[in-house]
C-alpha cells in the first residue's frame, strides 16, 4: 500500500510531532508563577466585606466586624481575628453578647474562577463577655459553621484576568506559605 520511503517519512513525521509535543509539555510544566499577597492587601479585602450581620433561626443575629489579619512566617494558614456580636432576641428583648474570635484557615484555589478562599477554619480563640464557659463550646460550634459558610462564598484574593502572567497561571495551586508578612502562592501545571 505504502512504499518503504513513504512509511519512513510517516514514522519520521510522527516522531518529530511527538518530540515537539513532549518538549512543549516539559517547557510549560516546568513554569511556575509566584504571587505575593501582602498582609495589608488581605486586611483591606476583609475590611471591604465587613461588618456583616446575618440572622439565624429567626431570632439570633450575628455580626462580624473589625477584621485583623496576621500572617505568621513559615505557616501555611492565614490567621484572622474578628469582633463578634451575638444578639439573641428573646421575648422581644435583645440581649447582645460581644467578644472576639481568632480563626486560622488553609488556602483553597478555584482555578475556574482564579480565586483563593480560606478553607477548614479553626477557631483558635473565642472570648465572649458574660457567657459561662459551659456555653462557649456551643457558640464555638455555631460560629465555626458560620465562618466556614462565609469563607466558602467570599474569596480572600482574586487573580486579575487582565494580567497575562496571572491568566496563564489559572491552573494548579502548588504551594502556599507565609514569608515576610506576605502570603506566597505558587501556581503552575
Amino acid at each position: 500500500m505504502f512504499s518503504n520511503d513513504m512509511k519512513k517519512f510517516i514514522i519520521f513525521t510522527f516522531t518529530v510531532i511527538l518530540l515537539l509535543l513532549a518538549g512543549a509539555y516539559y517547557y510549560v510544566s516546568s513554569k511556575e508563577y509566584v504571587i505575593r499577597i501582602p498582609e495589608s492587601d488581605l486586611q483591606r479585602k476583609f475590611e471591604e466585606r465587613l461588618p456583616l450581620t446575618q440572622t439565624y433561626f429567626f431570632f439570633i443575629q450575628i455580626t462580624l466586624k473589625n477584621p485583623r489579619v496576621h500572617l505568621e512566617n513559615g505557616s501555611r494558614r492565614v490567621k484572622a481575628g474578628l469582633d463578634v456580636v451575638f444578639n439573641a432576641s428573646l421575648d422581644n428583648n435583645p440581649r447582645p453578647i460581644g467578644g472576639i474570635v481568632d480563626v486560622s484557615g488553609g488556602v483553597l484555589y478555584s482555578a475556574d474562577k482564579g480565586q483563593f478562599f480560606l478553607t477548614n477554619p479553626l477557631i483558635d480563640r473565642l472570648e465572649l463577655q458574660g457567657v459561662p464557659q459551659q456555653y462557649v463550646e456551643k457558640f464555638n460550634v455555631a460560629l465555626t459553621q458560620i465562618l466556614a459558610d462565609y469563607y466558602a462564598k467570599n474569596p480572600i484574593y482574586t487573580l486579575h484576568a487582565t494580567d497575562a502572567k496571572q491568566a496563564v497561571a489559572r491552573m494548579v495551586l502548588k504551594d502556599v506559605i507565609v514569608e515576610n508578612s506576605a502570603l506566597v502562592i505558587t501556581l503552575g501545571i
